[in-house]
């Protein structure tokens, strides 16, 4: 299926609310996985700059954090659909999960502009996706710049503790698998 139209949309919004430690990027080229040749050298020369076709995957739409060296480090990759099926579910979630093996802090989500509900198959072949969102609702302005600064700001925060507790040694006591289901600010 074609990429939504709504991916303009939501750009124009991310770039509205996201402040200036954020670039919201379209076709970006996330690495899905890096590997080591025969003498134990990483293979890819240039890490900062994946290319689709060489161990990249391209999403539809990227945002990044900008570090202080300059390294945009990818936060929340969302694909964009109008509808989804069943094969898009099964290759999106695919794809999030090998980009995840790379990237252990990445969010990833779907955003199907043109559905009012998330349909039952997407629970039954999803694995790796983080968030979908069904957002027939949300396309009016009224609704939109809510909506996508508090998906950028949930899912920042989770990517956040992701790499706090990946590469910062962040310790807890307590860990529960949220599963939120619920009408955006009815």
């Amino acid at each position: 299926m074609k990429e939504s139209p709504f991916v303009k949309i939501f750009e124009d919004a991310a770039n509205l609310v996201s402040g200036s430690k954020l670039k919201i990027t379209r076709k970006s080229n996330l690495f899905y996985q890096l590997y080591l040749d025969n003498h134990l050298n990483l293979c890819i020369n240039d890490t900062r700059n994946p290319k689709r076709g060489n161990s990249a995957f391209q999403v539809d739409l990227c945002i990044f954090q900008n570090s202080k060296n300059n390294t945009l480090i990818p936060r929340i990759a969302i694909e964009f659909k109008t509808k989804i099926t069943t094969h898009d579910i099964l290759t999106y979630s695919s794809k999030a999960g090998k980009h995840k093996n790379i990237y252990p802090f990445l969010r990833y989500g779907m955003i199907a502009s043109d559905i009012e509900n998330i349909p039952g198959r997407f629970f039954i072949h999803n694995d790796h996706i983080d968030f979908m969102i069904a957002a027939k609702a949300y396309k009016g302005e009224s609704k939109l710049l809510d909506f996508v600064k508090e998906l950028i700001d949930e899912e920042l925060n989770i990517s956040y503790t992701l790499e706090n507790i990946h590469f910062k040694n962040k310790k807890y006591d307590y860990y529960r698998k949220d599963i939120v289901f619920k009408n955006f600010k009815e």
